[in-house]
C-alpha cells in the first residue's frame, strides 16, 4: 500500500467505526483516526496530507472554551483573531496579521455545510457573525487559513470558517436547559436525528432563548430562537440532501462606551458605569420616536437591538456519475432581514464623557437659534428629564449617544455551486467548477438622532438641559432629531468559474494547482444626507417650529441643526452604482510525506475580494454615472506564502505553518469617517497540537506570532511602518483537562500579548490571559450535568477604542470583552 494510501485507509476505518457506532479510546481515536476535510478543497482529504492549514473543532471542544457567541468559538482557531466585544454578533474576525481595519469579516468568509451565509464578510451593519447561532444542529467548524480557500470560494483571500450541520448518521438526540447562574439568561437546546430507512436520514435541532444577556440592560433583550434540519438520501451512486434553517432572534449588541483610562494598557469602569458587565441601554428609554429617511415619523423599540431573522432552503447532491466522475452541486436561497440599534457614546468637538454642568456649557457656547443668535449661557442648568428623580438637577457623568438606527430590509443570498471531479487512473485529478451568487444590500440608515444620557449603568436616563433664560438646549434628552440618512438598495452579482489539478509523483509527492476568475456586476443607489435636519418639524405638536430641535434653521453646534432629514428634499446626494469588474485569483502547493505521521507542505496563493458596499463611502472610488474610477478596480488581495509541518504520533500531534502575507486593503469606518487605501505586510508562524499525557489527561492548544506592519498608507504616509491597530505578536488559546467515563474537568487559557489600539501606535492593551473553566458530569447513562465559567477571574480587557491616545485619569470610548459569566446545564440524552 502507498503512503498516500495509507492515510486513506486510516480516514475510511474512521468513518466505518462511526457507521459501526464503535467508540475508541481517547489516545487510539486522536493517533489512528482522522476526519476528512471537505472545507474550500477540491475533494475529501485527510488533513495531514491537505497541503493546507486546516483545523476543526467538534461539539465538546467547543464546550470547553465557554462560549457566549459563535465569535467566541472562532477564538478557538488557530491563527484567528475573534473579537468577540459585541455581545451575541456584530463581532470583527481576521486572521494572519491580515488587518482589522473596519468591522466584520472582510478577509475571511464564513460558510455554513460550504456556501457563504452573506457573499462579503463586512457589510456595514451586516456582520456575517449576526445571522449565526451556535446550536446542536452543527457537528464541527472547520477553518482553511489561506491556501486553497482563495479558488474554492469568492471574497476569502484570507481563509474560510465553515460550520458543518450533523446530518443524522447515527441515530438519537438530546433535549437540554441552561441557566445563567451570576446573569439573566434561560436556554433550552433539543436535536434528534436518525435513519428513516436503510437509504433514507434526518436530523433537526434548535434552541430558545430568553433574558437579559451576560450585561444588565434593563430589560430582556437577548430572546428568540432558531431551528435547522437536514434529509439524506443515500443513493447507489452518492447521496442528495435538503436543507432548511429558520432564525428569528434578537440581541442587545454593545458599542464602545465609557471605559476609564488607569494607566496606558489598564482600563477600568467609570463611576456608576462598568462597560464589561453593564450596557447604556435602560428600561426608561426603550420606545424612540424617530423618522424615517424621508421624514416620516415612525417609533422605534431599543429591545429589538441586533434583530436577526433568516429563512434558508438549501440542497446538495453527490453523485458519481461515471466511473472516476464525480458532481458535487450545492445550491441555497436565504431570506435575510432585520435591524440594528443600539446606542454609540459619541463626542463631537468638546462633547465626549465628562461632567454634565462641562458638556451643558460646550453645548451652550456651541448653540445658535433659528435666527442665528447664541444663547444666554452665563448660566446652564441639567436635570432628569425621566425616570427616578425626574426634575431633580444631575451634576455627575454625561454622554452624547449617537442612536446607530439601521433597518435591514433585505440581506438576502442566492448561491450555488456546482463541480464535477475526475479522478484518472494515474493519480491525477481534475476538478471544474461554476460558482453564481447574488447579494441584495439594502438599508436604511434613518435619521440617527442624538441624545443626552447619563452615563449609569442602572438605567441611564435622559437629561434636560436649559440656558440662563430657561431656553431648552437640550429638550428632554433630545440635542438633534437626524444626524444622518442613508438609504441603500444595492445588488451584487458574483460570477466565478475555477479548476484546480491535483496529481501525486511516486508514493510521498501530491501536488495541486488552482485557479479562480471572479467577475462582480454592481447595480443600485445610495441617496444620503448628513449632518442635520433639513426640514422644519414640530415635534411637540404645539403648532410651532420652535426651538434648536424643531428649526431646521437652528444650531446644536458642530454643524449640527434643528429639523428631521428628508431625503425628496433638496440636498441629498444620490450616488449610482453600476459597474462590472473581474480579477483572477491562484494558489499551487505541495505536500511530502516525510513518514506515515508526518508531511511537509508548502503553498503560494493570489487572492482577491470585491470591495461591496464599502465602496460608497470612499471618496471618487465612483464615477457620476456609477462607474468605477481610475483609482480602484474594485478588489482588495491578499498574497500568501506558507511552509508547513504536519505530525501525528502515538501520545501527540502538532501542525507548524510559517507564513508570509502582503494584503491591499481599501475601507470606511463608520465612526470616525475616515477613508483610506493601505498595504499591509506580515510574517509569522502558526503552531497547533494535542498532547495526550495519559488515557484520561489532554493538553490541547494553539499559538501564533505575528510580526505586521502597515508598509503602505496612501492617505497618511505617517503610518507607514505603524503595527496595524489591535494586532498582537502572540494570541494563544490551551487547554488542559481530565476524563473519564464519569466526569471531565477542565480549563482554557485564551491570551494575547499588548497590542495598539489605534494605528497611530500610542494607547495600548496590556497582555492577558482569560481563563474559561469547565466540567461535566454523567448523573447517569441518559442525564449530564455541566457548567461552564467565562471569564473566570473577571478580567476587563479592550477590543477597540476609538480614541488612539489618552491619558491616565482620561475617559475613553472604548468596547471591552465582557466580565465573568457563568452557565449551569442539564442534559438528557435518548
Amino acid at each position: 500500500m502507498s503512503k498516500i494510501n495509507h492515510f486513506k485507509a486510516r480516514s475510511l476505518a474512521m468513518a466505518v467505526c462511526a457507521a459501526s457506532g464503535i467508540s475508541l479510546p481517547l489516545h487510539v481515536a486522536a493517533e489512528q483516526i482522522e476526519e476528512i476535510v471537505v472545507t474550500a478543497v477540491p475533494k475529501g482529504s485527510t488533513k495531514l496530507e491537505a497541503s493546507v492549514s486546516v483545523s476543526g473543532i467538534g461539539a465538546e471542544e467547543i464546550s470547553q472554551s465557554a462560549p457566549r457567541s459563535a465569535a467566541e468559538i472562532f477564538r478557538s482557531l488557530p491563527g484567528i483573531r475573534s473579537e468577540s466585544s459585541g455581545g451575541t454578533g456584530n463581532a470583527n474576525i481576521t486572521i494572519r496579521g491580515i488587518p482589522l481595519a473596519t468591522g466584520g469579516s472582510k478577509f475571511m468568509q464564513i460558510q455554513e455545510d460550504g456556501l457563504p451565509v452573506l457573499e462579503y464578510g463586512d457589510i456595514n451593519f451586516g456582520n456575517t457573525d449576526n445571522w449565526i447561532r451556535y446550536d446542536s444542529s452543527i457537528e464541527r467548524v472547520e477553518s482553511i487559513r489561506g491556501g486553497s480557500a482563495s479558488t474554492f470560494a469568492s471574497n476569502s483571500p484570507g481563509g474560510v470558517i465553515n460550520l458543518i450541520s450533523n446530518t443524522g448518521e447515527e441515530e438519537g438526540g438530546s433535549v437540554a436547559v441552561s441557566f445563567a447562574a451570576d446573569y439573566d439568561e434561560f436556554r433550552t437546546d433539543f436535536a434528534y436525528g436518525g435513519p428513516i430507512s436503510d437509504t433514507l436520514r434526518f436530523h433537526v435541532a434548535g434552541f430558545f432563548r430568553d433574558g437579559e444577556g451576560v450585561r444588565e440592560t434593563g430589560y430582556n433583550g437577548d430572546s428568540g430562537g432558531q431551528i435547522k434540519a437536514n434529509l439524506t438520501k443515500e443513493l447507489e451512486d452518492g447521496f442528495i440532501r435538503f436543507y432548511f434553517k429558520k432564525l428569528e432572534d434578537k440581541a442587545t449588541t454593545y458599542l464602545p462606551a465609557p471605559v476609564l483610562v488607569k494607566s496606558n494598557g489598564d482600563y477600568g469602569a467609570v463611576p456608576n458605569f462598568d462597560a464589561s458587565s453593564q450596557t447604556l441601554h435602560s428600561a426608561f428609554n426603550t420606545n424612540i420616536s424617530t423618522f424615517d429617511a424621508f421624514g416620516n415619523p415612525r417609533n422605534r423599540d431599543i429591545k429589538d437591538g441586533l434583530e436577526s431573522n433568516v429563512d434558508a432552503l438549501g440542497f446538495e447532491a453527490n453523485l458519481e456519475i461515471a466511473e472516476g466522475l464525480t458532481l458535487t452541486e450545492k445550491f441555497r436561497t436565504s431570506d435575510i432581514s432585520g435591524g440594528f440599534i443600539s446606542p454609540f457614546t459619541d463626542t463631537f468637538g468638546a462633547y465626549g464623557p465628562q461632567p454634565a454642568d462641562d458638556m451643558a456649557a460646550a453645548i451652550c457656547a456651541a448653540a445658535l437659534d433659528g435666527d442665528g443668535n447664541p444663547f444666554d449661557c452665563s448660566s446652564t442648568a441639567v436635570t432628569l428629564a425621566n425616570g427616578g428623580g425626574a426634575g431633580d438637577t444631575y451634576d455627575g457623568l454625561a454622554f452624547l449617544n449617537l442612536l446607530f438606527d439601521t433597518e435591514i430590509n433585505d440581506l438576502g443570498l442566492l448561491v450555488n455551486d456546482i463541480n464535477l471531479t475526475k479522478d484518472f487512473n494515474n493519480g491525477v485529478s481534475v476538478t471544474v467548477g461554476y460558482y453564481y451568487s447574488k447579494q441584495n444590500i439594502a438599508t436604511s440608515w434613518s435619521s440617527w438622532p442624538t441624545f443626552i444620557q447619563t452615563v449609569d449603568g442602572s438605567n441611564s436616563q435622559l437629561l434636560h438641559i436649559v440656558d440662563a433664560t430657561g431656553a431648552p438646549l437640550v429638550n428632554n434628552g433630545l440635542w438633534a432629531p437626524s444626524f444622518l440618512s442613508w438609504e441603500w438598495d444595492l445588488e451584487y452579482q458574483t460570477t466565478a468559474p475555477y479548476i484546480n489539478v491535483g496529481f501525486e509523483l511516486g508514493e510521498r509527492w501530491i501536488f495541486d494547482l488552482s485557479a479562480r476568475r471572479d467577475e462582480v456586476q454592481a447595480n443600485g443607489e445610495l441617496i444620503s444626507s448628513c449632518c442635520g435636519g433639513n426640514t422644519d418639524f414640530d415635534l411637540n405638536g404645539d403648532g410651532v417650529i420652535d426651538g434648536n430641535t424643531e428649526d431646521a434653521s437652528a444650531s446644536n453646534g458642530f454643524g449640527f441643526g434643528g429639523g428631521v432629514i428628508n431625503l425628496n428634499r433638496a440636498g441629498a446626494a444620490v450616488q449610482p452604482v453600476n459597474y462590472e469588474t473581474d480579477d483572477v485569483s491562484f494558489s499551487v502547493g505541495g505536500s511530502f510525506l516525510l513518514t506515515e505521521d508526518s508531511t511537509l507542505f508548502a503553498r503560494y496563493s493570489e487572492g482577491v475580494r470585491a470591495i461591496a458596499d464599502r465602496l460608497l463611502q470612499i471618496g471618487g472610488a465612483l464615477n457620476p454615472d456609477g462607474s468605477l474610477s481610475a483609482t480602484t478596480d474594485g478588489f482588495d488581495s491578499v498574497d500568501q506564502l506558507e511552509v508547513g509541518y504536519k505530525y501525528q504520533g502515538e501520545r501527540f500531534d502538532i501542525y507548524a505553518t510559517l507564513f508570509d502575507t502582503t494584503t491591499e486593503d481599501t475601507q470606511a469606518e463608520v465612526t470616525s469617517g475616515v477613508t483610506f487605501m493601505r498595504e499591509y505586510e506580515a510574517t509569522g508562524l502558526e503552531l497547533e497540537g494535542q498532547w495526550r499525557i495519559t488515557d484520561n489527561i489532554v493538553v490541547s492548544g494553539n499559538a501564533t506570532w505575528t510580526d505586521a506592519e502597515i508598509s503602505d498608507d496612501v492617505s497618511n504616509p505617517a503610518l507607514e511602518g505603524n503595527t496595524p491597530r489591535r494586532q498582537a505578536d502572540f494570541i494563544w488559546t490551551i487547554t488542559p483537562s481530565y476524563e473519564t467515563e464519569d466526569f471531565a474537568i477542565g480549563a482554557t487559557f485564551q491570551g494575547s500579548d499588548d497590542y495598539f489600539v489605534q494605528d497611530n501606535n500610542d494607547l495600548q492593551q496590556d497582555a492577558y490571559n482569560i481563563i474559561h473553566l469547565f466540567g461535566r458530569w454523567h448523573i447517569s447513562e441518559q442525564l449530564t450535568a455541566s457548567f461552564n465559567v467565562n471569564n473566570l477571574t473577571d478580567e476587563f480587557i479592550i477590543t477597540e477604542s476609538e480614541e488612539g491616545s489618552a491619558n491616565p485619569g482620561d475617559i475613553i470610548r472604548a468596547r471591552p470583552l465582557s466580565g465573568r459569566s457563568t452557565t449551569v446545564s442539564l442534559t438528557y440524552s435518548f
